[in-house]
């Protein structure tokens, strides 16, 4: 089934992470307490409020939660990965200029003390959130 997106040819504009412990606190929160997940896509950006940024082009949201026998293969949308591939191909610059978040490279370079609980965090946010780019 083909992605029901506006623009073929545009990158899609992904969810901006403002604050990624804070935000993976939310995710950690939520996959342990399942009372406290948004119940629609208004809730997560409430929840998530000054924490991401969610572009208008979501209109809902499906949460999966994972179990530890099962292995949940979650695959990028057709037209993001498309994009990314031939953002990738242009593009110019080393792995600074990737996108990666500065909080790997505080992490690795010790540009500032390493905290492991918000590194969990953020890693957590990371993958939960980010998605392809």
């Amino acid at each position: 089934m083909a992605d029901p997106v506006d623009n073929l040819d545009a990158f899609p504009e992904p969810i901006q992470t403002l604050n990624f412990e804070a935000t993976g606190r939310k995710v950690v929160q939520w996959a342990q307490d399942p009372s406290t997940r948004p119940r629609d896509l208004a809730e997560f950006k409430a929840q998530l409020d000054g924490l991401v940024v969610v572009p208008d082009r979501y209109k809902e949201i499906q949460i999966v939660q994972g179990y530890d026998h099962v292995f949940f293969l979650r695959l990028p949308p057709n037209n993001q990965v498309t994009q990314s591939q031939k953002k990738l191909q242009a593009e110019q610059g080393g792995m600074a200029d990737y996108g990666i978040p500065e909080f790997y490279f505080d992490a690795i370079l010790e540009k500032v003390p390493f905290n492991r609980d918000s590194f969990f965090y953020s890693r957590i946010a990371d993958y939960t959130i980010r998605g392809c780019r």
